[in-house]
């Protein structure tokens, strides 16, 4: 299952605003999310995406943030940004 979420990020990558037309590995709705937490200066750190309907996701680790991605700093409060969903394992 992992091996589906990885497929869609390029997807992602290549037109973060068209996010929401992109169907959930899981449970197939269009409700999927993303954003990139990092390091402010290098924009180095890891992405994470999830669906909002299943709240089901995965994270990359070691991912750069590309210039225009939604991205947050390991400062910020991800509690009111990535809501609490279950991992999917290899």
């Amino acid at each position: 299952m992992r091996k589906e979420w990885i497929d869609i990020i390029p997807q992602i990558a290549n037109d973060f605003d068209s996010i929401h037309q992109i169907k959930c590995p899981n449970c197939g709705k269009n409700e999927m999310e993303y954003i990139y937490i990092g390091d402010k200066k290098t924009k180095i750190g890891y992405l994470q995406i999830w669906c909002n309907e299943c709240l089901k996701g995965i994270y990359v680790s070691r991912a750069v943030a590309p210039q225009n991605a939604r991205f947050v700093t390991y400062d910020d409060d991800l509690k009111n940004i990535v809501p609490k969903y279950e991992f999917i394992e290899g």
